[in-house]
């Protein structure tokens, strides 16, 4: 009995000592990659902004799965691959917005940020994934590997974009 006891209280104790950390924790994480590109902030926006062309340099891109909506560009296009759906929900001159959300209804809001660099034939392509969490425990200690599970997929689709872009 006594062995039992003090087996729940530890149990209630490292329960209530994992919270007290996990709330020590961000509930916001920016998952955020940048790339330079030697060309002009147009066709870097046509390639990201046109859900058609992300088959040309969208890392996670499945042609045998991908399906596409009648209109590949502006709020409402959508790009669906496997269990994973891309929808455009804002169109800026300077941004583009989409949700990612995959089939377990997760969603994550994520924007690329088109910025000139005046006097350069460069501009800077910036990808941001915002991903917001509970409090609870375990979303808080899952949301340390975001950045491990997601950045190297945005890291390989932004040198995609740029070595396309620079060969032509």
């Amino acid at each position: 009995m006594r062995f039992l006891k003090l087996g729940i209280i530890s149990v209630v104790f490292f329960a209530l000592l994992l919270t007290g950390i996990s709330l020590l924790l961000p509930s916001t994480i920016f998952i955020s990659r940048a790339v330079d590109i030697n060309a002009q902030v147009d066709s870097v926006y046509v390639n990201v902004s046109n859900l058609a062309n992300w088959r040309n340099w969208y890392a996670d891109y499945d042609s045998s799965t991908a399906g596409l909506t009648a209109a590949t560009t502006g709020v409402g296009a959508t790009l669906t691959m496997q269990k994973v759906t891309v929808k455009i929900v804002e169109v800026k001159p300077e941004k583009v917005k989409a949700v990612w959300q995959n089939g377990n209804n997760l969603q994550l809001p994520g924007e690329f940020n088109f910025i000139s660099q005046p006097g350069s034939t460069q501009m800077t392509l910036q990808w941001i994934f915002t991903h917001k969490v509970k409090w609870y425990p375990w979303q808080k200690f899952a949301s340390i590997i975001s950045d491990k599970a997601i950045g190297p997929t945005m890291e390989k689709s932004l040198e995609n974009l740029k070595n396309n872009l620079e060969k032509s």
